[in-house]
C-alpha cells in the first residue's frame, strides 16, 4: 500500500508527538507520526523525571525551557483538550548547590532577564517554606569514611513557578490533540527502509511493506535515532549515545509536609514528589551516573541497581533527616540519548534533503519538547503563533560548533 504526508515524523515520544502536534497546529494538513511501540511512551518518555526548570548555562536554553514550561503550565489552552491527563505541578524547583550568595543572586538575576520567575534565598526561607529539608550545604561523603558536620548553606536559587508533569499522560495528550487536528499517529509502525530519490529522502517503507512519500521525514526516534539515520545515510558529526539512566521511588510520609524539585549537589542526587504526593522520586546529577551506554535500545536494565538505589536513597535520607528508613521503595531505569560533544540536542536539516533531526536531547527532552516543537513547526511552515518560541533553529543544529558548558552532565 502506498500513502502520501507532507511530514512523517518518526518516534511519538515526547519530542515526536510535540513535533507531530505543533505541525498540526501550525497548519499542516497531512502529518503522519510513527512509532514501532505498542503505545505511547513505551521509550524514553515512559521512564523520564519530567522536571520542568529553567535554570540553565546560555539564554536561548533557559527561554527553549521557559517556553515549554509555558506551555505545560497552560496544558488545557495549549492542547485544546478540555479534561487534558497531564499539566504542570508547580512544586517549585529548589537549588541546593553550595553556591555563594553572589552566585545565586546573579543567576536568578540572569533567569528573570529572560522572563523566568527567580529568586536568591536563605537557608531559613527555605525551611520556611519545606521544613523537612536540612539545609546543609557541606558536601556528603556517601562511604561514610569522613566524618560529616553539617551547616547551612549560604543561599539558594528557587524557581517558584517550576515543577513537573507527568511524562505517560502529556505523551497521550499530545498525541490525542494531534489526531484531532486531523494527524494521525499510528504504533506497531517499525520503519524498515528510508526511501530515497536522487540522494534525497522521499519517504519511509514500514516493515508491513506499507510505503509513505513524503516532502520531509523527521527522525525523532530517540535512542533508536542512529539507526534511523543510517538508513537515510546520514553521518552527523556528534556522538549520540543511548544510556541507561536509573531512579529509585520510595514513599513520602504526609506528615513532612511538601517537597519540590530539588538539585542537591552536596549529595549528587535530585528528587521530585509523585503525583498525589505519596511518593517521591529520586535520581542522580553526577557524571559518572551517565555513562552506561546501551549498544541495543530494545535490551537493556529496566530496574535500578540495588548499589545505586541505596547510595541515592542515603543521600536523600541526608537531605531530609525526619525520614524514617521504612516503607516501599521500586525504581526504573529507562534511557538518555547523550550528545556526548555537549548534551544538547541537535535539530534540523541532517545534511541530507528532506530529513530533518531532533536527536540527542541528554536529559533534557521532556522540558524542552514543546519549543522543539515549535523550531520545528516554524520553521516549516515559516509561521509563529501563540506558544511559540523565538528562539533560532540555527542554535540547534546540526552543522553548528559545540556548545561551551561547564559539565556535561543533566544539569548543564
Amino acid at each position: 500500500m502506498k500513502r502520501t504526508a507532507d511530514v512523517v515524523v518518526v518516534g511519538a515520544g515526547i519530542i515526536g508527538s510535540s513535533i507531530a502536534y505543533q505541525l498540526a497546529r501550525h497548519g499542516v494538513g497531512r502529518v503522519v507520526a510513527l512509532d514501532k511501540g505498542k503505545g505511547p511512551a513505551e521509550g524514553s518518555t515512559g521512564a523520564s523525571s519530567s522536571i520542568c526548570r529553567c535554570r540553565y548555562t546560555h539564554p536561548e536554553v533557559v527561554r527553549l525551557a521557559f517556553h515549554g514550561q509555558e506551555a505545560y503550565g497552560n496544558w488545557a489552552e495549549f492542547t485544546g483538550l478540555d479534561q487534558p491527563r497531564s499539566g504542570l505541578q508547580r512544586v517549585g524547583v529548589l537549588w541546593m548547590m553550595g553556591e555563594s550568595q553572589d552566585r545565586v543572586g546573579s543567576d536568578a538575576d540572569k533567569l528573570m532577564g529572560e522572563g523566568v520567575k527567580a529568586e536568591a534565598i536563605g537557608p531559613d526561607d527555605v525551611t520556611e517554606l519545606f521544613p523537612s529539608l536540612s539545609t546543609c550545604g557541606v558536601p556528603f561523603d556517601l562511604t561514610g569514611e569522613i566524618e560529616h558536620q553539617c551547616a547551612p548553606g549560604e543561599a539558594f536559587l528557587y524557581e517558584s513557578l517550576g515543577g513537573y508533569a507527568e511524562p505517560v499522560g502529556a505523551n497521550q495528550d499530545l498525541i490525542e490533540a494531534t489526531r484531532r487536528l486531523g494527524g494521525a499517529v499510528e504504533f506497531n509502525s517499525r520503519v524498515a527502509e528510508v526511501l530515497k530519490e536522487n540522494g534525497r529522502v522521499t519517504g519511509v517503507r514500514l516493515e508491513d511493506g506499507t510505503e509513505i512519500s513524503a516532502e520531509l521525514v523527521v527522525n525523532a526516534a530517540g535512542p533508536w535515532c542512529n539507526q534511523l539515520n543510517a538508513m537515510a545515510g546520514a553521518e552527523l558529526c556528534w556522538t549520540l549515545t543511548p544510556t541507561r539512566i536509573q531512579t529509585v521511588y520510595r514513599s513520602w510520609p504526609q506528615d513532612l509536609g511538601p517537597v519540590p524539585v530539588g538539585a542537591d549537589a552536596s549529595t549528587g542526587i535530585y528528587f521530585r514528589p509523585e503525583t498525589g504526593g505519596q511518593q517521591v522520586l529520586v535520581g542522580s546529577v553526577l557524571p559518572e551516573d551517565e555513562e552506561e551506554v546501551i549498544e541495543d535500545p530494545d535490551d537493556y536494565k529496566r530496574v535500578p541497581d540495588a548499589s545505586f538505589t541505596e547510595i541515592k536513597l542515603a543521600a536523600f535520607h541526608h537531605r531530609v533527616p525526619g525520614l524514617e528508613a521504612r516503607g516501599g521503595v521500586s525504581g526504573v531505569a529507562g534511557l538518555y540519548t547523550i550528545n556526548r560533544e555537549d548534551v544538547h540536542p541537535v535539530v534540523g536539516p541532517s545534511g541530507v534533503d528532506g530529513l530533518w533531526v531532533a536527536n540527542g536531547f541528554s536529559g533534557h527532552g521532556f522540558k524542552l519538547a514543546p519549543s522543539i516543537g515549535s523550531l520545528v513547526a516554524q520553521a516549516y511552515t515559516g509561521a509563529s503563533i501563540e506558544f511559540d518560541t523565538d528562539v533560532p533553529m540555527s542554535f540547534l543544529s546540526v552543522d553548528r560548533e559545540p556548545i561551551d558548558v561547564a559539565v556535561k552532565n543533566v544539569l548543564a
